[in-house]
């Protein structure tokens, strides 16, 4: 019985990896609400991806709850979906829907001091690959659907300086 004490003791005393299965990739915000548009990178245990088609959106529905959030609709995937995901070696390369000119390529990698997976997302913002953060999407609210006046992508280059990068695409 002592013995069995010391093994669950030691168990609960070493750190153990939190391995995340859906890693946060980058966000859309809208000019229309404060509701995300959250993209996630699926991976398995050892930070591989998980399958065929890794990458996933959801609504953050921020003006209900911060936790809260709910799958695209159809209209919403027309918008805001995934394009052309094809997965080689341990990267995912795809684009979205409203913005086919620009491929992402997504990865992770382990992070053995914390146990965890750390994604990156790559793409092209001004001419230059940068780590994909953000995305702004500002538009007039119009029958029958909303009109893009302008998206704004936020990054920071992949050299070691880590340069912000901005640029803002006019349809």
């Amino acid at each position: 019985m002592k013995y069995m004490g010391m093994i669950l003791l030691t168990l609960l005393l070493l750190p153990l990896p939190a391995w995340s299965k859906d890693l946060s990739l980058f966000v859309i915000q809208r000019s229309k609400n404060a509701n995300e548009v959250h993209y996630h990178l699926r991976v398995d245990d050892r930070c591989h991806l998980a399958s065929g088609a890794p990458v996933s959106a959801v609504w953050k529905l921020l003006e209900d709850s911060p936790e809260k959030t709910e799958s695209l609709s159809t209209f919403d995937q027309m918008a805001y979906g995934i394009e052309d995901q094809t997965v080689a070696d341990n990267w995912v390369s795809f684009s979205l829907k409203a913005l086919e000119q620009k491929r992402i390529k997504a990865s992770a990698t382990p992070t053995p001091q914390t146990g965890t997976c750390a994604p990156i997302a790559h793409t092209d913002i001004n001419g230059q690959v940068a780590i994909l953060e953000r995305i702004y999407v500002q538009t007039e609210e119009k029958f029958p659907k909303p009109k893009v006046v302008y998206i704004d992508l936020f990054g920071k280059s992949v050299d070691a300086s880590h340069t912000p990068v901005t640029e803002r695409i006019t349809p």
